[in-house]
């Protein structure tokens, strides 16, 4: 049984150049999602988000393999970012958010032949475990299409964004382009295992072009 990687199938979406911006276009695809408000530094809420997405993910994947049905390899966790009032994160003033007011959706990119129903098994099977995972309810399957995006990849600490976003946002007003959705970043590295300085991110916002 051949594995599926998505990150390979789908390289143009997972490696960006770094200090350059590239135009992409995301298909329609699957994702485990789960929402929340808060800041992921002092707030549990995007931690257990992240325990109940893998939690979800890797019983399914081994669920699968075991069946025979398909084996994938699990895709780095994505998030898209905004506060409740509806500005961007990539908006210059979002910078005024204060914690309560951050909103985002953690998602883990699925290949297509995963299902609802097996999502539904899987996280029945965990519960059965015993496993404590709080937030594993909350975790549902979403079919999405972000389409026409421009991104790049960003090297360094997360709070060290906000020049690489101004550098996307110099690029979209010089090619004719403007952002039609949420602010969308892809974790590469795993923090707790990564200096600040390393960590890999792509940055990623939907865009269209202006008059269209």
């Amino acid at each position: 049984m051949e594995t599926i990687d998505l990150c390979k199938q789908m390289k143009d979406l997972w490696s960006p150049p770094v200090g350059k911006v590239a135009l992409i276009t995301v298909p329609d695809m699957p994702y485990l999602v789960i929402e929340g408000v808060g800041n992921p530094s002092t707030s549990g809420a995007f931690q257990e988000a992240i325990q109940a997405l893998y939690s979800a993910a890797y019983t399914m994947k081994f669920r699968a393999k075991f069946a025979g049905v398909a084996e994938w390899k699990v895709t780095p966790l994505e998030a898209l970012w905004w506060n409740t009032s509806g500005r961007d994160l990539s908006d210059a003033d979002f910078a005024a958010t204060t914690p309560g007011e951050m909103a985002w959706k953690a998602l883990l990119m699925q290949p297509t032949v995963v299902t609802g129903d097996m999502l539904e098994q899987a996280k029945a099977e965990a519960v059965r475990k015993k496993k404590d995972v709080p937030a594993l309810a909350q975790v549902r399957l979403e079919t999405w299409a972000e389409g026409l995006c421009a991104q790049t990849m960003y090297v360094g600490p997360y709070e060290g964004e906000r020049a690489t976003i101004d550098m996307i946002r110099t690029w979209m007003a010089a090619n004719g382009y403007r952002v039609r959705g949420r602010h969308h970043e892809l974790y590469l590295s795993d923090p707790n295992r990564t200096a600040p300085e390393k960590l890999r991110t792509i940055l990623r916002l939907p865009v269209e072009k202006v008059g269209e």
